[in-house]
Parts: C-alpha cells; sequence; structure tokens
C-alpha cells in the first residue's frame, strides 16, 4: 500500500470521537441507579455504538503494517517510539493526577505492566502487535486460504466462549486485539479484489440489529445485577466483531471525496487519544454529570472534550520539541 488511503482517515476520525464518547458515556453508565432508566438507556446506546472505534484502530494498523517488507530500520524506530509514548504519558497522567486530582501511587513498578490510565492500555497492546508484526506477517503468507479460514473461525469461536468463561476472557483479551490486527488486512485485500457495495444495505442492517441486540442484553443484565453491567459490548464480544467488521467494509467501500478536514484530524488522532483523558478529568470534575440527561450531556461533554483537545494537539504539534509526545 504505497498511496495514502483516504477511506483509512475517514475511520481515524469517526474513532477518535468515538472513543472520547465512550468515556463520556461510562461516566453515565457508571451512574446506574443515581441516573432514571431512560438516561441510562441513551447511555448504553451511546455506549454500544461507539465500541467499534478501538477495533477499527487495530485493523487500520493491521492493513498498514501486514502488507509491509521487514525494514529493521523502520521496525525499531516504531517499537522505541511507542515505548517513548508510553513512558512519556504514564509520567504526564501520573504528574497531572497529583496536580489535578490529589492522586499518589505507591507501587509505580506496576506501570511496566498496565498503564497507569485505562485508555493508555491500548499503547501497551499496539506495542507488542508492532513487535510480533515481523512474525505475523511470514506466518500468513506462508499459510494457505484454508489456514487462514480456520484460524478466522478459532477467534470468533473463543469470541463466543470468552462471554461464558472468564478463564478465557482473561487469558483471549490480547489474541482478540491479534484477531482485529489480522482482519484489517484480510478485509482490506478482500474488499481491493471485490465489489461490495451491494451488500451496504444488508452491512448496515447487521450493525443495527448487533447493536440492538447488545444493548438490550446489557440493559436487562444491568437490571437482574442491580449494577452497570458491559459484558456484551466488549470489544473481544460477536456483536463488536462483527460490526465493527460492518463499518470497516462500509467505509472502505465508500467513494466519498477527499476533505483536508479529515486528514488533518486523522494525522492529530494518537494524539487526541492521548491527551483527551486530561479533558475528560476537568469536565467531570467541573460538571456533575447525572444532573445534565444523558441525551444531552454525552454529545455536548464529547464535543468540549473533542475540541479541547484538537486544539491542544495541534498547538503542541507546532512546538518541535514537543512533536513526538503525540
Amino acid at each position: 500500500m504505497n498511496k495514502r488511503e483516504y477511506a483509512f482517515d475517514i475511520l481515524r476520525t469517526i474513532s477518535m470521537l468515538m472513543v472520547i464518547m465512550i468515556h463520556v458515556s461510562n461516566v453515565y453508565s457508571r451512574s446506574f441507579g443515581i441516573i432514571g432508566n431512560q438516561y441510562f438507556i441513551i447511555s448504553l446506546f451511546f455506549n454500544t455504538i461507539c465500541r467499534i472505534s478501538v477495533p477499527i484502530f487495530l485493523m487500520i494498523s493491521g492493513a498498514l503494517l501486514l502488507d509491509r517488507e521487514y525494514q529493521k530500520d523502520k521496525y525499531l524506530k516504531r517499537i522505541i517510539k511507542f515505548l517513548l509514548l508510553i513512558i512519556i504519558w504514564d509520567i504526564i497522567y501520573l504528574i497531572w493526577e497529583y496536580l489535578y486530582l490529589g492522586i499518589t501511587y505507591n507501587n509505580l513498578y506496576r506501570l511496566l505492566f498496565e498503564p497507569l490510565r485505562a485508555h493508555l492500555w491500548f499503547l501497551y497492546t499496539i506495542l507488542l502487535l508492532y513487535i510480533i508484526q515481523p512474525l505475523l506477517r511470514y506466518l500468513l503468507n506462508k499459510a494457505n486460504k484454508t489456514i487462514k479460514i480456520v484460524l478466522l473461525i478459532v477467534w470468533l469461536l473463543f469470541s463466543s466462549g470468552s462471554m461464558i468463561s472468564h478463564i478465557l476472557a482473561e487469558y483471549f483479551t490480547f489474541f482478540s486485539y491479534m484477531g482485529f490486527f489480522i482482519i484489517g488486512k484480510y478485509l482490506y485485500d478482500f474488499s481491493k479484489e471485490n465489489d461490495l457495495k451491494k451488500y451496504n444495505k444488508q452491512l448496515v442492517l447487521l450493525m443495527i440489529i448487533l447493536y440492538t441486540v447488545s444493548i438490550i442484553l446489557n440493559y436487562k443484565s444491568s437490571i437482574k445485577y442491580n449494577m452497570f453491567y458491559n459484558l456484551y459490548f466488549a470489544y473481544r464480544t460477536p456483536f463488536i466483531i462483527f460490526s465493527s467488521i460492518a463499518f470497516f467494509l462500509l467505509i472502505i467501500n465508500s467513494n466519498l471525496k477527499t476533505n483536508k478536514l479529515v486528514i488533518l484530524l486523522s494525522d492529530l488522532s494518537l494524539g487526541v487519544y492521548l491527551i483527551h483523558g486530561i479533558f475528560l478529568d476537568i469536565t467531570v470534575k467541573q460538571f456533575i454529570y447525572p444532573r445534565i440527561p444523558s441525551i444531552i450531556g454525552i454529545p455536548l461533554f464529547t464535543l468540549l472534550i473533542f475540541l479541547g483537545s484538537i486544539v491542544t494537539v495541534y498547538l503542541i504539534k507546532k512546538i518541535k520539541i514537543l512533536n513526538n509526545i503525540i
């Protein structure tokens, strides 16, 4: 893949917004029992439809990287970049939480194995995928079509099994992310070899059905256990896997006109992903989310956090010495 794929810019931009909306929605969803049922359902709706965002990011990375020849210099540069991002952003949030939230940590050695902030897990995961990328590419090139189909089926079976087995859920997580990484390349190659536009309506219908089932199951489980229950929109579940695949194909097969703003936002997406937690903290501390109806609050706070993050990242990129931290 030599030329820039504009569809990936669209996907990154949409996914960037969705990640922020997930974290805003989570504040409302975790207020189960405090906000009314109708506002809880609305929070589940926003939370669910946005869960394709992280799988989409992983699929884009797989489509781009699993097609590339191994080049030692670029490989090491990529690994070092993300290793530094992990260190830098753990330190940034460590300082931020101490100064703004008054939080201190005693066991800092845990940062070697898990992120300080929940959303930074993506850096740890993508770093591992980048490390094994040459091996994955080699194995995929050696595998025939039958083996690839078998691996895909195994991935989907483990996905389904992880919803009923805590052991599978615990040990399957990285495997599920690796599955998104690999299938991104499969889908991109397949979409370029076949005209899938005629299936767009079916893909949209599939997403609507999967989203609806996921929302209903999470809502009923929350009522049953009297707490916010979110198993059915976990990234590894079939509901999100197939919704992510459908949305990925929809955008890849679209013929949207190139937009410079979308390209700019796409280039800022990693920085926005990293920094948006700071603006989330500010809005959570300055506003009491449950007092504002979720149907208003979720879009409103998502927009505020998005704008604050975009402007900040854009300005940081103008400072040469800080450019590499985003």
